[in-house]
């Protein structure tokens, strides 16, 4: 049996770990970031507590670890594929780090390529024979600067926000990278390192918009707000600029010397022109250089599949607009993106690349790719609710649907935890959508967030294009939709201002007792859609732990808590 650790490596956002191990012919895998158990929203810290919960998965000691592989960014991590950690310079580790390595007693370790990662992630785990790969983020391994007089724009401090003006600094690094998958082999095709459609993107949503570090999802949400009719307003791209693996927005941004406009006062409300007009136009130009991007992609390789991750990947509209233009030009068979396109999903990464580049394994990915959190104990979370007088009912599916359909508030606790930034079902806060007030009552008593912002809709697979219009699954939110006009009044909770909404479907696969709640609102309201949104309150991570989820709801306004087939009132 071969088991590979990977981790995510501080002091950049999001750490955690994964392990992928050989098992009964398939390769398993239990992946956690680390603010899952240290409940510090995107910790930096090194991911001891992560580490301990997917070796206790797989009942594993450290020392059973055939493998390690690390996602580290810095100049001294500079790595196009795998570098042991050996060629390191040791100052470069934190002690805490130092410590780990030094426990693993000789064994073989290994930094890996950011984008590498990134790819390893969206194409391994969907067990295809052939694919296209496209990774789209910010920034990632550290490339020479002798090579190229190519520089990246500064994005600043995470404390600092606004009145930030566009300027390079003397840092190359990979933005944008193309792969050919093949087999289990993955080759790299092009690689940017200029600043692309993720720096610009970033850029605008936190220097002109104010919304603060790794606050981009808040300028998509915001972007429904705009009107293409103030487009003129604002730069229009060339299209010679997207050129290939380029995309050089801010570079062009700052060679025609655009005035950057002032950062939007803290107590002015995003929607407020010009600032959802500037949000409607960074979303168009970041569809146009996703689609560019993508379209290349797969021309370069030769495929019909891509498969996607990279921060920017997380953008549903843009990935809409991709697959369906690709689609009708005949280009595109499938588009698979992965649901921890974050760097959330590096310490997957790594393990992946640990085995299928670095050991040469075989084996087929598990046939769940996101629900990856470690198993839980059932029976003992049930316990844990009975204990601060919850119940188990008969019929505890129907006993919930009442509870939403008087307008409660209910907190859905099941199973293993998913990858990534986004709740599908396993750690979700579920509403009834048909109040128009349920989206205000949500965020006033619970999520605690800015109005703008949509509520996702999940529904069952089978009623996805009654309602969306969509005729094609959307298991991990990945894939803007369209709800129907007819339906708009009906479901006003989910129904952003634009008339779209961020599916989610439903199988029986991985979430079966949430496919059945979703069955018996059906049954009651004839449409069986519910607002699914994340288990935590603002500026925590989601819960993971039924103790976690206990908190929350004593925390906030929940009015309900489900765990397991356990069920508490919050009277």
């Amino acid at each position: 049996m071969t088991a590979v650790l990977g981790l995510k490596l501080g002091p950049q956002h999001d750490t955690g770990a994964c392990l992928v191990w050989e098992d009964k012919g398939v390769l398993r895998c239990c992946a956690l970031s680390e603010e899952r158990l240290s409940r510090r929203k995107q910790d930096r810290q090194f991911p001891k507590l992560a580490i301990d919960a997917v070796l206790a998965e797989a009942g594993l000691p450290l020392s059973a670890v055939d493998l390690v592989c690390v996602d580290k960014l810095g100049p001294n991590t500079m790595v196009e594929q795998t570098r042991p950690i050996g060629t390191v310079d040791p100052d470069t580790w934190q002690p805490e780090e130092k410590a780990f390595f030094l426990a693993l007693e000789g064994k073989p370790a290994f930094v890996v390529n950011h984008h590498l990662a990134h790819a390893a992630t969206a194409y391994y785990p969907f067990n295809r024979d052939k694919a296209a790969v496209l990774v789209v983020d910010g920034s990632g391994s550290d490339w020479p600067l002798e090579d190229s007089g190519d520089r990246l724009i500064m994005q600043g401090r995470p404390d600092e926000v606004g009145n930030y003006p566009l300027r390079r600094y003397p840092r190359r690094a990979e933005t944008q990278s193309i792969f050919k998958a093949r087999g289990t082999t993955l080759e790299r095709i092009a690689t940017s390192t200029r600043s692309g459609a993720g720096h610009f993107y970033s850029y605008i949503s936190k220097h002109v918009v104010g919304f603060g570090q790794l606050q981009e999802g808040k300028l998509m949400g915001l972007a429904g707000w705009g009107s293409a009719e103030h487009l003129p307003e604002y730069p229009a791209f060339p299209d010679p600029l997207f050129d290939d693996i380029d995309t050089p927005m801010l570079d062009y941004l700052l060679e025609t010397e655009w005035q950057v406009p002032s950062v939007r006062p803290k107590d002015t409300c995003a929607t407020t022109p010009p600032y959802n007009h500037i949000a409607f136009w960074a979303q168009h130009w970041i569809e146009r250089a996703v689609l560019h991007l993508a379209r290349t992609a797969v021309i370069e390789t030769n495929s019909r599949t891509l498969c996607c991750a990279g921060g920017v990947m997380l953008n549903v509209v843009a990935n809409r607009l991709a697959r369906d233009t690709l689609k009708a030009e005949g280009r595109l068979t499938e588009m698979l993106v992965q649901p921890a396109s974050s760097d959330s999903g590096m310490p997957m990464g790594a393990a992946l690349v640990g085995y299928y580049i670095v050991a040469g394994g075989k084996l087929p990915f598990q046939d769940n790719p996101v629900y990856l959190g470690p198993t839980q104990d059932e029976a003992a979370a049930e316990r844990e609710v009975i204990a601060i007088g919850g119940s188990k009912p008969d019929s505890l599916l129907e006993a919930v649907a009442d509870l939403l359909m008087q307008d409660k508030i209910v907190g859905w606790w099941q199973g293993p935890s998913e990858y990534g930034p986004r709740a599908l079902g396993s750690r979700s806060i579920l509403c009834w959508p048909r109040s128009p007030e349920m989206k205000d009552t949500l965020n006033l008593r619970v999520k605690h967030r800015e109005a703008f912002r949509p509520f996702a809709p999940i529904c069952r697979e089978e009623n996805a294009q009654e309602i969306f219009g969509v005729d094609f699954p959307v298991p991990h939110m990945l894939f803007n939709t369209t709800v129907k006009p007819e339906f708009r009044e009906k479901l006003p909770a989910v129904t952003h201002v634009d008339g779209s909404g961020r599916l989610q479907t439903v199988s029986r696969a991985h979430t079966p007792r949430l496919y059945d709640l979703l069955g018996v609102i059906r049954e009651r309201d004839g449409l069986g859609v519910l607002l699914n949104t994340s288990f935590n309150d603002a500026g925590e991570p989601i819960v993971e732990t039924a103790q976690h989820a206990i908190d929350c709801m004593r925390r906030t306004g929940l009015d309900a808590l489900v765990v397991g087939s356990a069920l508490y009132i919050n009277d």
